[in-house]
This record gives structure tokens, sequence and C-alpha cells, in this order.
């Protein structure tokens, strides 16, 4: 099964979570520099109980910077493990999908967005869109842009019901787990991984 699979080609590519974490500590940084700007302080969760418009537009910015830099954890784990980058060329080539992975981000930042005031739900359209991405890039990877791909990518999700229901499943909670911090280091990639294997 492709799920366990990508289990052991995840501990056999292990620089994929060095990635990760390297991508996770920079958005930290960035996401709280850009909150110290907006004078929201240290204290970023704050925004949340925030009902005024300016609290409801650094919500969105925010939003989107943090998708950004989950797409982009995303995007550089694909491609580093399709064409075996060691993590020196992986950040040196990040120009190859960078527009993509703005993009990409963009649209899971405003569906996080947009969903984040429905508890729950929420969280399952966002890993089910952050699903459909992970097997756009995956197609995309293979010289189409993102915008091409995601069309592609997400009626992957129909075929892959009938083809490998369980390793689809297995996709979609690990996307879930993606949007939890610290496991999100281990299940960003191996998304990564089984989207890549599954789309073959």
């Amino acid at each position: 099964m492709k799920a366990v699979d990508a289990i052991n080609e995840l501990f056999a590519n292990y620089r994929l979570i060095i990635l990760t974490l390297i991508i996770a500590i920079i958005g930290a940084i960035v996401v709280g520099i850009i909150s110290l700007l907006l004078g929201l302080g240290v204290s970023i969760s704050s925004i949340f109980g925030i009902s005024s418009p300016y609290g409801v537009v650094v919500k969105l910015i925010l939003s989107v910077i943090v998708s950004i830099f989950y797409i982009f954890a995303l995007a550089i784990s694909i491609y580093s493990y399709k064409r075996y980058w060691d993590i020196s060329r992986a950040f040196s080539s990040i120009g190859i999908f960078f527009s993509d992975a703005i993009i990409a981000g963009i649209a899971l930042g405003l569906v996080n967005f947009i969903f984040s005031y429905i508890p729950v739900v929420g969280i399952l359209i966002s890993a089910l869109v952050f699903t459909g991405l992970a097997l756009s890039f995956s197609v995309s990877e293979r010289g189409k842009k993102i915008v091409d791909s995601m069309n592609e990518g997400f009626s992957a999700i129909s075929s892959l019901i009938r083809i490998d229901a369980v390793s689809l499943l297995i996709l979609y909670i690990a996307a879930i787990l993606s949007f939890i911090p610290i496991l999100n280091i281990v299940a960003i990639p191996y998304v990564a991984v089984l989207s890549s294997l599954l789309t073959k």
C-alpha cells in the first residue's frame, strides 16, 4: 500500500523533515516580526479574539502568510523528494516553484480565513484543500504550472476514491495533522511523499 511505502520513503529521505523544520522556524520568525509591526505584541493568538475591522484584516494577512509558508514546506518537500535534492540545493532552487507556492498559499490562506470561524468544519475543509494542492504540486512538478495542474490535482481525489481509498484517507488525515504545530514538521513531508507516490 502506498501509504505504507510513503512512511518508508520518508524515513529514507529524512532531509525532508529537516527542510520542513527550517521553514517552520523561518515562518515563525517572519510571522512574529509582522505581528509586532502590526502592533499585536508577542501574542499572535490575541487576534482571534478581535472583532474589529482592523483585527479581521490582520487575521486575514497572517492567515495568508502562514499558509504561504505551509505551501513552501509542501512544495520544497515534493520537489526535493522527486529530484533527489539535498538541503542546500533545495533552498537554492526555490525560484523554480516560488510563484506557484505564493499563488497556492494565498488560495489556502483565504480558505483558512473564511472557514476559521466554523469550529472543526474549518480545519476539515482546509485539510481537503491542502490535500488537493499537494496532489496538484505533485502533478505540476512534471512541468506544469500550479494553476494548470489544479484541476488535475483536485480531480485526482475522486479518482483515488475508486483506486486507493485507504491511502487517500491517510493522506487526508496527514493533511489535517499538517495544521497542528510540531506534528506538522513530520506530517507535511509525509503528505508530500504520499501525494507524489499517488500521482506517479
